[in-house]
């Protein structure tokens, strides 16, 4: 072994000894994967066609094993794994883009998601939740702020769902007033203003002379003007008991545009059915944030002071062709280079992108027996190529002193 050679098996070996000291040291790193030294052999030019010489080793590239590592359970909402393909795309605040599998997360004084280096998380907020997925610049930092707010959306539809029973056998002549009917009766049935303020009404419906009457009444104590509402709606079905009236009928409110009652009922014949009634109305009052979670597919759900809850962002993730050829910064984050190829932006569990766990961190994928073995083995090979370099010094020498 010549004394290039010698050198080169040391320089080959520190490096293996560097990678995988780096691997050992960054076992408990949140995200963080491993690397694994290529090496090749160096072979020197001949004379002699039929002799091949070798000159030494080194190593060709540095490999990035993006295994998964097992998924940690943290219990808070902003701590995301990943499992399968996939990273979180970061903005830093200069505005370039890197990739992570680091999924710790926190807010921000200003309410954006950061991850532990103040790298903005990306995504769509609530108001531009249209999953573009075709232009990146419309990607930008999830901030909770916009959505603190939910604002008011007044009533404008009531709808109204019901399955009212005729007995099969009766003459369907009925006298009287109304009260001396037995109804079904809805009592108070909230809907909203303009201003978010509540009303409650009440909604009946009675069969008398033969046809059946369907009420909407108010008398709200509760309201500031206390107004009356007493509409009577007469529903009218052909023989086979579809409604063939009017099924959206206007309610004229005062603080309300537009507010309609939608009808879907069905008359049947039963000796044994009751009449059943389903309300539902599309109004609520304003509402503050005081809850959100992730879901599987990157959905940021919130819950809010009135009961609703909404979609409030998008967390998408970006996963490249070849993944090994992205750029190692420091902060176990990523750049993107031409050789891992284009981003492929889309939603956590879509068309080859892994799923998004809440409350969960992926761990190192680093396998720590191994690496140790390893660290014994490029050892070994680094004092194996030191013990050659000495033993050239030592031929070196003697052919100096040669007299």
């Amino acid at each position: 072994m010549s004394t290039m050679e010698a050198i080169s098996g040391l320089m080959a070996n520190s490096n293996n000894i560097d990678v995988v000291s780096n691997n050992i040291a960054n076992a408990s790193t949140i995200g963080f994967k491993s690397s694994t030294p290529s090496f090749f052999d160096i072979v020197s030019n001949s004379f002699c066609s039929n002799k091949i010489i070798g000159s030494g080793v080194g190593i060709s590239n540095i490999r990035q094993n993006f295994s998964n590592g097992i998924l940690i359970q943290t219990g808070r909402n902003l701590d995301l794994g990943i499992v399968q393909d996939g990273f979180f795309r970061v903005l830093n605040p200069k505005g370039y883009i890197y990739y992570t599998r680091n999924g710790q997360f926190v807010l921000d004084k200003d309410k954006n998601i950061v991850n532990m280096e103040g790298m903005y998380l990306t995504g769509q907020n609530r108001f531009d939740l249209k999953n573009d997925l075709n232009n990146i610049s419309k990607l930008e930092p999830i901030n909770l702020k916009k959505s603190e707010i939910l604002k008011t959306k007044p009533t404008s539809i009531i709808e109204l769902n019901a399955d009212l029973i005729e007995k099969a056998n009766s003459t369907n002549t009925i006298t009287g007033s109304d009260d001396d009917i037995s109804n079904t009766e809805i009592n108070n049935i909230t809907i909203y203003d303009q201003d978010g303020k509540d009303k409650n009404i009440n909604i009946s419906i009675n069969k008398s002379d033969n046809e059946w009457i369907l009420k909407v009444e108010s008398n709200d104590e509760n309201s500031a003007d206390n107004e009356k509402i007493n509409e009577k709606i007469h529903l009218k079905f052909n023989s086979e008991g579809k409604l063939i009236s009017d099924s959206s009928v206007p309610i004229k409110l005062k603080n309300f545009k537009n507010l309609a009652l939608d009808i879907k009922c069905n008359l049947k014949k039963s000796e044994n059915s009751d009449n059943t009634i389903e309300l539902s109305q599309n109004g609520y009052p304003e509402g503050f944030l005081k809850s959100f979670e992730i879901l599987n597919n990157g959905e940021i759900i919130g819950e809010y002071t009135n009961q609703r809850t909404e979609k409030i962002g998008q967390i998408f993730l970006s996963k490249f062709v070849n993944p090994e050829k992205l750029k190692p910064e420091s902060g176990n984050i990523w750049s993107a280079t031409q050789e891992a190829g284009n981003e492929n932006i889309g939603i956590a569990g879509d068309k080859g992108f892994g799923v998004m766990i809440s409350k969960t961190l992926e761990s190192s994928n680093v396998d720590l027996n191994k690496e140790l073995i390893n660290m014994i083995v490029a050892q070994r090979n680094y004092q194996s190529s030191a013990q050659a370099f000495k033993t050239e010094d030592k031929i070196i020498s003697t052919l100096v002193n040669l007299k």
